[in-house]
Order: structure tokens, then sequence, then C-alpha cells
């Protein structure tokens, strides 16, 4: 034991120094008294350093609080099936269903584990879910049913699972949206985008990836793609994000991950913010247009005799008035 040490109480005297209220007292251990010479360390280090030894020929010994790791908490796993019902009130399902079949939004929901919050009218779970099937949390977002926007007005309405069952002592340690699938598919490639919204409307345009989300454009980091090292990776930033997160792809290709950052996004004339989902959406939005517009030039004629006499469409089915492309494609009631 040594003879001396700095006071571990939280007890401060004035610093001789400074004359703030920072200065600890080296304490005999023998008799736990405070020394009197002066002797002593002033807890403002980025200021002052004051530190006076004692006067003693002695072995001092500094007190060093420990670092004290706490492990990551986790939260119930039956939240997924009480959760995972009432997509019919879940507005980003419902948009989903704008452009996506009723199997493809399933499959989604399924995959990864979706699920709908009471806390607002229509919003969505997404859990994060790591490869040993552990729930870490649940982030909870509310979105537009028509556009398919987060609503940010008159606030963001962005919540946590763990905050919402009032776990004050929950220690949160966050993984990607959709991790848990490296463990359930035989599919090898990673692709990795911020929004998890985009990450299931991908994992339906593009199906041969296993889609992810850092959930926040500073989640994309060591730390969360450490359980993808064995994987190829190739992350899609949104618009003005592509330097911040290649520079951090350089420096995870130097530890060994096979990983890559794509420029698809920034090369294109497209606002600041935009993903991957919103180039695809579009697409696909253009392509029903253009169709629509190809088919006017006849079928607007036909509706409009239609109304005038319905009798019009017995004809042209039983005569084969229309093409075989036509008639697929017509909505004629």
């Amino acid at each position: 034991m040594y003879k001396y040490s700095l006071d571990k109480s939280s007890k401060k005297f004035i610093c001789p120094n400074c004359s703030k209220k920072k200065f600890v007292k080296y304490v005999d251990n023998e008799n736990n008294a405070y020394l009197e010479d002066g002797s002593g360390r002033c807890d403002n280090d980025s200021s002052c350093k004051h530190h006076q030894y004692p006067n003693k020929n002695c072995v001092i010994s500094e007190f060093i609080k420990p670092i004290i790791t706490r492990q990551a908490s986790t939260l119930q796993s039956d939240l997924l099936v009480l959760c995972g019902r009432n997509f019919n009130e879940n507005n980003l399902i419902q948009f989903l269903k704008i452009y996506f079949s009723e199997e493809e939004v399933q499959s989604v929901i399924l995959q990864y584990r979706l699920g709908t919050s009471r806390h607002w009218l229509g919003s969505t779970i997404f859990w994060q879910i790591n490869p040993q099937n552990k729930i870490m949390t649940g982030k909870v977002m509310l979105f537009n049913i028509k556009t398919g926007k987060r609503i940010k007005k008159p606030f963001n309405h962005i919540h946590w699972v763990h905050r919402l069952l009032k776990l004050n002592d929950y220690v949160l340690q966050q993984c990607l949206f959709g991790l848990h699938i490296i463990n359930e598919s035989t599919k090898n490639k990673i692709a990795i985008v911020e929004s998890e919204k985009t990450a299931l409307i991908m994992s339906l345009f593009l199906p041969d990836y296993i889609w992810m989300a850092t959930g926040s454009k500073s989640n994309f980091k060591k730390e969360m793609l450490l359980p993808l090292k064995n994987h190829p990776i190739l992350a899609y930033p949104d618009k003005s994000e592509y330097d911040d997160w290649n520079k951090i792809t350089l420096e995870l290709q130097k530890e060994g991950f096979e990983i890559r950052c794509s420029r698809y996004i920034e090369d294109k004339n497209v606002p600041d913010g935009t993903d991957l989902a919103d180039i695809y959406l579009e697409s696909r939005t253009n392509d029903s247009t253009r169709v629509q517009k190809q088919l006017t030039k006849t079928e607007i004629e036909v509706n409009r005799l239609a109304k005038i006499n319905p009798t019009i469409i017995n004809l042209i089915r039983t005569f084969d008035l229309l093409d075989n492309e036509h008639n697929e494609i017509m909505n004629i009631d």
C-alpha cells in the first residue's frame, strides 16, 4: 500500500495557483488525514496544471478512475410479434403499394421484420437486429402516405423504442438496419445506403444485393461495418455525401475491407440529399407516364365513346379491334 496518494473523495480545495476550487490534496493512507504541506494537484488540467508533490521522501500513487465498459442493452424479441401488425394503417407500407405488388411489399415486411407503432398514427418501426438476432433498438419514423417523404414539420418525427418504453438505463449500441439478413440469405454482396426506406425499396428493385442502411450519414463508419468485413460491399451515399463516405471507404480498404463507394448519384444532376430510391422511383413513374401517353391516341377516343354507348366495349372485344398490347394494358370497365 502506498503511504501517500491523492484524495479519492470528491472534496476540493482552493488551488494556490489558479484560485479555483479544483485542488485535490494528498492523503496519508495510514491515518486517512490530509497532508498540510501544500501538496496536491489542481484538477483544472486544461489551464492550470499545478501539481505539488509531498515534501516527504516517499512513493506516491495518483488515483485514476477505472474505465468501466457497460454491456450493450437489447430489447425483448416478443416486440417483433407485438408490433408486426396493422400494416394497413402503416403510411410507408401503403406508399410502397403504389409502386410494388402486395407480394413484394409483404416480402420486405417479413425480411426486414418491420413494425407499426401507435406512437404516431401510421408510423413505422425499423428494428436494428444484430447477426445474433438480438434487437439493439428500434427507430420509429413517420412518413407521408402519398409521397413517401419523412414528415419533418412541425417537428422531425423520429423516436426510439427504448425511450418510448422509458428504459432510462438503456445502453444503446446501434447496428446496421438489415444486418440480421446476412445469416438468413445465400447472397454475399452487400449494398449500403443511408435511409432505411431506401434499403427496403432497393431490395425490390435490385434483389441481387443484401441492402442495409446506416440510419444516418455519420453512422457510415468502421464500428458499424465491422460485421461485414468478409463481404464485398458497395456504398451508395446520398447526393453531396460522396466525399465523406469515400474518404472512410479508402481507410477501410487499408484495413482489409472489400468495399467501394459509388459515384452513381454524385454524378447525376439532382438536388443535394437525393438518394438511390428517389432516382429509381422517379424512373418508374416516368415509365408509367410514357406508357399512358402512348395509349392516349387510341384509348381516349374509345373510352369517350364507351361512356356514350357502353356496348361498344363488347364490340371491340368480339371483333378484336385493338391489338393485343393495347387490350392488355387498357383499363376499361
